[in-house]
């Protein structure tokens, strides 16, 4: 037991680069799956993907802009730019005056057809924590012989035999795990219904929890997970996303941290509750509101009902907007947009978090517009930096960075040492964390179109915390 501890000791040392951490004591725990059979209906071996097809024809009966197809087919333009991209850099539609189908394009489609479906059934795993669901777990990595009183707690309810309702939501990750199951198989498969779970089981992944502090005057006592010997970040950062929701999972195993005691710093505890799917129902509640809100929806005869379905969706958004903080979901050329409109009307402070910084983006126009932002005075903060990263930064921008921050008292101009984060704040009237690398990324319409994510935090408490938080990154 002294060598395991004494291993762990090393490899938590090792780690984090900190000779004077201590192992206090271990437990094997288990971390629940979900292991699902799923009785499946799919087409394979088609050309296209079903949207791209809607989007061919469309083009072939005379809807030759996007905005034509985007209405037609009811959906956002920025989704149908998205496949159009696709769709000519696979030199299957040119874009000149009007969309129109190249000879490739005519041919694919006159050959493309429905092949007889197949039902089949296949294994899937579904992480009980954080509803990950894959098919590529080998069995030999659990161990069904851990006790439930070991085990972390369940989280996510479990999907029950017969009940193929309790599964619609993972259609999309189905489908795509369908596909990526055959790498050697170019063409796409459309998943059709899953017809029947046939068989649910929970099994446990023997992970251990690993008690230390960080040198042995500390009081505070912090966590880390192995699993096969080896530290596992993954199972971590889903264990404080939990934690961050008010989930303390692993309160039974270990009382001696504390029931209060939040394991992670504010702004943490703010980027964790921003979920994914958080983001999704945001968003899909917005569009709704927004589809009814249309008159050409508003029959006189239902003008009540979707009245009081309007009062409903509008409800339930507030209230997943007050959970998550999350005042709007915005998109890759809204995310760009922003960044200009926090340069052009900052009043007191700007802050710019990027790993990267590429001159495709800080180029001479974005440097007179951040010049023009220091003459006002405003206060910049310019954070860039993560591992590895140095020859991926340009050289030149760097040096006009620099060459600003001779210049001007106002700006702050630092790289961090390593960090993955990318937010904007302007003043104290909004702060956005996204996807989008903003010193790296161009987001250039005519170039092909990337779909990046974003979420707009008008809380001024949050806004607060971000700041600081970035300001941490380099104290």
């Amino acid at each position: 037991m002294n060598n395991e501890i004494k291993d762990l000791e090393n490899k938590i040392r090792k780690n984090y680069s900190n000779p004077e951490a201590i192992v206090l004591d271990s437990k094997p725990v288990g971390y629940p799956f979900y292991v699902l059979r799923l009785d499946l209906t799919y087409l394979a071996n088609r050309e296209f993907q079903l949207l791209e097809e809607f989007v061919l024809k469309c083009i072939t009966h005379g809807l030759v802009k996007p905005k034509e197809i985007s209405s037609f087919i009811g959906m956002e333009n920025y989704q149908i730019e998205k496949i159009l991209s696709e769709l000519i850099s696979r030199d299957l539609v040119k874009k000149e005056e009007n969309l129109e189908l190249t000879k490739v394009g005519l041919d694919a489609l006159e050959q493309q057809t429905v092949l007889a479906p197949i039902s089949e059934t296949q294994t899937f795993y579904l992480d009980a924590l954080n509803g990950k669901l894959t098919n590529s777990f080998s069995l030999k990595i659990f161990d069904s012989k851990i006790h439930q009183n070991s085990a972390i707690n369940k989280i996510l309810k479990k999907p029950r035999k017969g009940h193929i309702e309790d599964l619609v939501d993972y259609y999309p990750d189905i489908e795509k795990l369908l596909q990526n199951s055959d790498p050697n198989n170019p063409n796409s498969i459309e998943l059709v219904q899953v017809n029947n779970i046939e068989n649910v089981y929970s099994q446990w992944h023997e992970l251990l929890l690993v008690l230390y502090k960080s040198n042995p005057g500390d009081r505070e006592i912090e966590y880390e997970i192995f699993s096969r010997g080896f530290i596992q970040p993954e199972y971590r950062k889903t264990i404080e996303e939990l934690y961050a929701e008010g989930k303390k999972i692993l309160e039974p195993i270990f009382q001696q941290i504390e029931e209060d005691k939040p394991p992670q710093s504010s702004v943490k505890e703010v980027i964790s509750n921003i979920q994914e799917e958080d983001i999704k129902t945001v968003e899909k509640l917005t569009t709704k509101i927004d589809s009814l809100n249309d008159s050409d929806n508003f029959v006189e005869t239902k003008n009540n009902s979707l009245k009081e379905e309007i009062k409903k969706l509008k409800q339930e958004l507030q209230q997943i907007k007050s959970q998550t903080r999350i005042s709007e979901v915005i998109h890759t050329y809204q995310i760009r947009e922003y960044l200009l409109k926090a340069l052009t009307e900052a009043k007191n402070r700007l802050m710019i978090v990027s790993p990267w910084i590429k001159a495709n983006v800080v180029d001479k126009e974005f440097l007179s517009t951040l010049e023009a932002t220091l003459k006002r005075k405003v206060k910049v903060h310019i954070i860039y930096g993560i591992k590895g990263s140095n020859s991926q930064n340009d050289d030149k921008s760097i040096k006009q960075l620099e060459n600003l921050k001779a210049n001007y008292k106002n700006i702050q101009f630092e790289k961090t040492e390593n960090s993955h984060r990318k937010q904007i704040i302007c003043d104290d009237k909004f702060a956005i964390v996204t996807s989008f690398n903003f010193l790296s990324f161009r987001a250039d319409p005519n170039l092909t179109y990337r779909d990046e994510l974003g979420v707009i935090l008008r809380n001024k408490q949050t806004i607060e915390d971000l700041f600081n938080s970035g300001i941490n990154l380099i104290s």
